[in-house]
């Protein structure tokens, strides 16, 4: 069975939307590091309509010479949640609709053997953590508060525990810190490292 693992940069305050604006002054090695094993290890990714927008605008006309993650963002399988759009246009892209997305991704789960990665999605990060549905949550934090931006958990409809099991800090002061599910932790999520 896969698992699902938001992939999430965000501010001192919680702000996760537009990394874009605020996330290059921080960019090291050592992070690309984690970004880049975080693709390789993945069996898809798992994306919001609006950060499906975004990335279908870039990452189709960008080869390997131009990014080295441009590989692998293009050839894994995408499955774009979403009640709005009609299509995908993106190489090995699925769109992922129906009438409960609890039983959506739970499908997906069973039919994706290995980790399904969401990247941005701020709004289906929150719904799949509500849902009971989210099996680690991968967070870089930046040291820096965001004037304005969509906060990664603003609008979660109910609380949420969750377990610490792996810390780092990156050059320029950023942490990535690595969550669970508590019943996901203690069924060998991983021990903290720090």
């Amino acid at each position: 069975m896969g698992s699902v693992v938001a992939n999430a940069m965000v501010t001192l305050n919680g702000v996760a939307g537009r990394p874009e604006n605020w996330q290059f002054d921080y960019v090291s090695p050592a992070m690309m590091g984690v970004i880049a094993e975080s693709l390789q290890t993945s069996a898809g990714l798992l994306l919001g309509r609006k950060t499906y927008e975004e990335f279908v605008q870039y990452w189709p006309h960008i080869g390997p010479e131009d990014n080295p993650m441009a590989s692998a963002m293009n050839s894994l399988p995408k499955f774009v949640v979403s009640s709005t759009l009609a299509e995908t246009s993106w190489e090995n892209s699925t769109l992922v609709t129906g009438a409960g997305l609890a039983n959506t991704i739970a499908d997906l789960k069973v039919d994706v053997l290995g980790v399904l990665n969401i990247i941005g999605s701020p709004t289906l990060v929150r719904s799949l953590l509500d849902l009971g549905l989210l099996d680690r949550l991968d967070l870089m934090v930046y040291p820096l508060v965001a004037e304005e931006g969509i906060r990664l958990f603003e609008g979660a409809t109910t609380r949420t525990g969750l377990s610490l099991i792996a810390c780092s800090e990156l050059p320029n002061g950023v942490l990535h810190l690595t969550y669970a599910p508590p019943e996901v932790a203690a069924a060998g999520g991983g021990e903290i490292d720090v």
